[in-house]
């Protein structure tokens, strides 16, 4: 099968557009459209549903991209070992902002030191922002974390979000609970108030912030009740008088590629070694 057939119908896949995809392959609009009625000959099936706001993936569309995706991380792989000059150059990662100081610390010395030709931009965001500047181009690799399905990424463990709060929180249940939260877009932050609102808990909102490690020191304050992956040991399951906790939905930790960016190769290899089958927690 024709690589270069396979990385335009994985470049509309990502951006569900032809014309942008377009774009990003290097090829006009209507190559792009003759590439993919090749593909779509060639295999006998119909891989998207064309309508006025672009284009969706089918059923056999989403089948191939799914068995698709390690084929060309793999084909890229070989390249790059047979020509050793390919890995160097630019790459932008992002990765969610309460895995950020792990992130550094663990992973970047070791992609380093194996790619010491490889420039590495790292932006650190909520994942809603993540995923945003991977459809808009503007990361090459990024990890992101979500309640639904994301069917362009790899799936690496799911994480299981706790209501926590600092062995001395104290509550008055006469009065809404205080919460600290980082700002829209963060998935956990959905979760909760969605909980909060559906079950009727009142609540007021102390603190909100882009920044985990503010939301973190707020908690251990004992100031307020939060959401962690995973609960340390100066940290419980907080139970004030009067308050039934809902239960939050477990979390898929996902890694997201551009296939058509050879250079994504090494970083993704680390990272999958990286985390563990049993989940990369956040530093505390």
């Amino acid at each position: 099968m024709d690589i270069n057939l396979l990385r335009t119908f994985h470049a509309v896949a990502r951006f569900g557009r032809f014309k942008t995809a377009a774009a990003h392959v290097h090829r006009s609009a209507s190559a792009v459209t003759a590439q993919i009625q090749k593909l779509e000959s060639r295999l006998g099936r119909t891989l998207f549903i064309r309508n006025n706001q672009g284009v969706e993936l089918t059923r056999a569309g989403r089948h191939l991209l799914a068995d698709t995706r390690e084929f060309l991380l793999l084909h890229d792989k070989l390249l790059a070992s047979m020509s050793p000059q390919r890995i160097a150059g630019n790459i932008r990662v992002g990765v969610p902002d309460g895995y950020a100081a792990q992130f550094v610390s663990e992973f970047l010395p070791q992609l380093i030191e194996a790619n010491p030709r490889l420039e590495v931009e790292v932006e650190a965001r909520s994942s809603a922002e993540l995923l945003d500047m991977f459809a808009r181009q503007q990361l090459d690799l990024t990890l992101a974390v979500s309640r639904q399905k994301l069917d362009q990424g790899e799936l690496l463990f799911m994480t299981q979000p706790q209501w926590v709060a600092a062995a001395r929180f104290e509550h008055d249940k006469r009065l809404p609970v205080p919460v600290a939260l980082q700002l829209q877009g963060c998935p956990y932050r959905e979760s909760a108030l969605h909980e909060l609102k559906a079950h009727d808990i009142e609540y007021r909102i102390l603190l909100e912030s882009s920044n985990w490690q503010a939301v973190e020191a707020c908690l251990r304050s004992g100031l307020a009740v939060g959401i962690m992956e995973q609960a340390s040991g100066d940290m419980a399951l907080p139970a004030p008088a009067g308050v039934r906790w809902p239960a939050l939905l477990a979390h898929g930790v996902y890694l997201l590629t551009d296939s058509a960016h050879p250079l994504v190769l090494p970083i993704r290899d680390i990272v999958k070694t990286t985390f563990r089958t049993d989940g990369w927690v956040p530093a505390r």
